[in-house]
């Protein structure tokens, strides 16, 4: 692991939110990496001075007798509503509908960030590991072209065997695959050969709500550091495909590759 991994990864270390491997790792990265360790210090106290209680602001008296007033008023504006004939209760519809219309939408926005922000944690993740399988003899764990050679040796190191398609006839170049690490758990990587580039594909299996009928095919970009990355959700796997190569022929290998 290198300090880029490590800054990304430590908020989520400090929470225990890390799985048992990627948390060794890390460990691993702190006891020898000096400025990793300072900022892990430096997170630690940060946490402290936000436990600091004199961060808290107290109501004063006067504030609560004043939340107190309001709540009485709005029990006793209650009571009345009540006891209001039932053709004059309708007049709330209008501004109760209006309520559950922005609730409803502000529903909407917070899950849609959420999503957002767990898809850019995993694209930094996926972009991790492209960047750290480029140095040198880190880019497979089983070099081979043979997709019958690369697809067995997955059994029993992943808990799902991905596909492994022979893209050759079509100018991409099967060199291997090997183990990595995304999204809190071990997942497959195929690595893809074009001239000179080099192309990650990084898959594993939909989450349990994830079934054909939800599934998306559309294909997603964004650039990052000089590199392309694709992700689209198939009907059993997910896919994230990272490469230097240029957009219009890395669009080019998902759509075969999505083809298989």
């Amino acid at each position: 692991m290198h300090c880029e991994d490590s800054r990304i990864y430590l908020p989520a270390y400090l929470d225990d939110e890390l799985g048992v491997g990627e948390s060794l790792h890390i460990q691993k990265h702190l006891a020898y990496c000096a400025n990793c360790r300072r900022a892990q210090q430096e997170h630690l106290a940060l946490r402290s001075a936000l436990r600091d209680s004199g961060l808290y602001a107290h109501p004063s008296p006067n504030f609560a007798k004043r939340i107190e007033t309001a709540v009485r008023h709005a029990a006793k504006e209650e009571g009345r509503a009540s006891r209001m004939p039932w053709f004059e209760s309708f007049r709330w519809i209008p501004a109760v509908a209006s309520l559950a219309v922005i609730l409803a939408i502000g529903g909407f926005f917070a899950i849609h960030t959420l999503r957002s922000s767990q898809q850019q944690l995993i694209a930094n993740a996926v972009l991790s590991g492209h960047i750290r399988s480029l140095q040198a003899g880190h880019l497979v764990d089983v070099p081979s072209s043979d997709r019958h050679t690369v697809k067995p040796w997955f059994q029993g190191k992943l808990d799902f065997s991905p596909p492994v398609p022979d893209l050759s006839e079509q100018g991409w170049i099967l060199i291997g695959g090997r183990l990595d690490y995304v999204d809190n758990r071990p997942v497959a990587a195929l690595v893809y050969q074009r001239r000179m580039h080099h192309i990650n594909v990084f898959l594993w299996p939909n989450s349990s709500s994830q079934n054909h009928a939800t599934a998306s095919d559309t294909i997603t970009q964004q650039d990052a550091q000089g590199y392309q990355m694709l992700h689209w959700e198939g009907a059993d796997m997910t896919y994230w495909v990272v490469s230097d190569l240029n957009y219009p022929e890395l669009l080019e290998f998902a759509q075969a590759l999505r083809g298989h």
